[in-house]
This record gives C-alpha cells, structure tokens and sequence, in this order.
C-alpha cells in the first residue's frame, strides 16, 4: 500500500551540550552514528516509507545543518525544506512551526536526535490510517528502567490505546517506551496550543499533550520491532553507532532504506 503521508517534521534545534566538547562545534543532529550524521540516517528512515517532503527544523549551528545536507543533496529523494527556531520551547512549540507547512494533512515527526532501525513503520503508517487517531506514537519495550526514566514511560491497552503516557517518571510504572517517532493528523496544533507550559522547565513538551489526547481517547501506540535509541549522550551515541556498524557488516550489501 503506497503511504498517503507524503510529509515528514524533523526538529533537529539541539545543542547536545551533554554530548562533550563537540557540542560547541556541532550540534547534536550532525553528530556521527558510525558513517554518517544522526539527521542522515531520520531522512533515510522518512525516505524509506515514501515522505516526500521534509520540514527540518533548526536552531543551533543551523547554518552547518544546512550545508551537510546541501553536501548530500545528490543522494536523497525527498525534498529538504528548513524552519528556524527562534527560541527553544520545547518539542510542543517545535512542532507548532509546521503547522503552515503541512495544512489539513497528516504528517510524520521523527527527532533529530532518534536512531531507530525496524521493518515496522509502514505498518504503523497503515494502522494510523484505519484508526484515525489524533496521534500515534512508535512504542517499544524496555526492560532499562534508568532509560525510562530518561524519556518516557507508556501503559496501552489491549487494541493499541494509550491509557497513559509519563515524562521522565522517577520510578516507571510501565515498561514500554515511547520513541521520538509520531504520525500526527492537524488536530494536533490545537492540543498543543492548550497544553500548559511547564513552570519550571518553561517548554511545552509533546508527551503532555499526549497524556491529555490519551484521556480523551485520540491517542494510540505501535508497537514497533526493531531498535530504537534516544541519543541523549555520549554512551547512547556510542551505542547507536556500534548498532549501525553491526548491522552495515551484517549486511554488506544493504542501505540503511533497507534496514529500516
């Protein structure tokens, strides 16, 4: 079945300050995972399900970001639009700068900050279809409770359901964790608008706004098989590129289109 989501969302405006030195050259989207940059390897992931047109998001270096993927420009399908960030406000606010861009359509967001290699995404991108949720968010299980802490931790039902969705919880009460990977119908922007900034971080996070559509019943998960890391420091990033490297000399004569 061809993906009717022809639009894809990358906010890629961190710094990656807990990533070292380097930080103060790159930001954190251009950082390697073995062979190539972190951000490289989301276009192919998009690519890799028919998105057409990709709306990267940049704040910090975004000048570098621009000129790596003019760099690569020859080698990738989709189209690469860019927005700046005046101000970070979190991934809420990062999200509301597409709304422009992608109208009354369907669109995927992928951090630029996330490696996930699975087979899983075009059935996620059918499953959104037939539900018609206002969100569905990649899930994974996760035995690591110190990385749920770190990100998120999710309880769904039986059918796919979030039931709730908990922003770095002290002590995870589910061991099944979202990924920086969504599908997202336009109603999005409107919940994002009501969802509170919080008062001490002053962002407005997505995971809120999820948390809410969950109560109301408009949020989903997919399951998704496969690896996914949420590259946060410098020992997520070694492993990232350690996973990439295994999987390239597996299979020598595959691109990474394939492996995800």
């Amino acid at each position: 079945m061809a993906n009717p989501i022809k639009i894809g969302v990358i906010p890629a405006a961190g710094a990656g300050r807990r990533l070292g030195y380097m930080s103060g050259l790159l930001p954190k989207t251009l950082f390697p995972v073995y062979d190539r940059p972190i951000i490289h390897y989301v276009i192919d992931q998009m690519q890799a399900v028919g998105i057409e047109d990709i709306y990267i998001i940049v704040n910090v270096f975004k000048e570098k970001v621009k000129g790596y993927l003019d760099l690569v420009k020859i080698d990738l399908r989709a189209r690469i639009h860019f927005i700046e960030q005046e101000q970070i406000g979190g991934t809420g606010e990062a999200i509301l700068l597409a709304e422009e861009f992608t109208k009354d359509k369907p669109f995927m967001v992928v951090y630029g900050d996330d490696c996930t290699v699975t087979d899983s995404l075009e059935g996620m991108v059918n499953e959104f279809s037939k539900v018609n949720p206002v969100v569905m968010e990649a899930v994974i299980k996760e035995r690591d409770r110190a990385i749920l802490s770190q990100t998120c931790s999710v309880k769904l039902q039986s059918d796919g359901r979030i039931i709730e969705i908990l922003e770095k919880p002290e002590n995870p009460p589910y061991l099944t964790r979202g990924c920086g990977v969504y599908i997202f119908n336009p109603d999005i922007y409107r919940y994002i608008r009501q969802t509170p900034v919080h008062p001490i971080r002053n962002e407005r996070e997505i995971t809120y706004t999820i948390n809410e559509l969950a109560r109301l019943k408009k949020a989903y998960g997919y399951t998704i098989r496969g690896h996914n890391i949420n590259i946060n420091d410098s020992d997520q990033l070694l492993k990232a590129s350690n996973l990439i490297k295994m999987l390239k000399t597996q299979n020598t004569n595959t691109s990474f289109d394939q492996l995800v």
